[in-house]
């Protein structure tokens, strides 16, 4: 028995009824039908869903953003800029830099207090937090924090000794260089 070659021929008898999609392949109409409770289903919780994760994610890239610029603003000034410009660093957080007094230095409960100088310029620091540990007198620094009556309240303490900060701000470090120096030998 040789087997048919190529599609065989609908048989007559089983044609469905005139709309059926074998009766006529060639006008055959694929358009949903749609009628009342035929909405469309999980298609807006989907949308919903879409849309609460881009606003999601564009919140979180504004936070991140917002963070980055505000870091990088900080600016720091030296401890007689910045109790030249008191008044209006007044309740703004900011760095400074100066060199920590001999013989200043005092732990407390909630961290360490000691006097930064720059210059001719002196300012209590009340630090809350432990310091670095290469925290000393020879070495200049930059707090960060603001202004609280008459100290500076700071929650940082950064030691400059990276090769990248010297690289940046070379003539910065050897002007605090100069004046520890300078302190050190009117104490020594």
């Amino acid at each position: 028995m040789t087997e048919p070659r190529g599609p065989i021929p609908p048989d007559s008898r089983h044609l469905d009824d005139a709309e059926s999609g074998d009766a006529d392949p060639v006008g055959l109409d694929v358009t949903p039908r749609t009628g009342p409770g035929d909405e469309p289903r999980g298609g807006g919780a989907r949308r919903v869903l879409a849309v609460g994760g881009i606003v999601v994610l564009i919140a979180a890239l504004g936070v991140v953003l917002f963070n980055g610029l505000t870091d990088a603003a900080t600016f720091y000034y030296n401890v007689d800029e910045a109790l030249e410009r008191r008044d209006e660093l007044e309740g703004q957080r900011f760095r400074m830099q100066g060199n920590v007094l001999g013989e200043t230095t005092v732990v407390t409960s909630e961290g360490i207090d000691f006097v930064i100088a720059y210059r001719d310029a002196e300012l209590p620091v009340r630090n809350v937090g432990n310091p670095p540990e290469l925290f000393n007198e020879e070495i200049p620094i930059i707090i960060e924090g603001t202004f609280t009556g008459d100290e500076f309240h700071s929650d940082e303490i950064l030691i400059k000794h990276d090769s990248t900060y010297e690289e940046e701000n070379d003539a910065r470090l050897r002007e605090a260089r100069r004046d520890a120096e300078e302190r050190a030998s009117e104490d020594g």
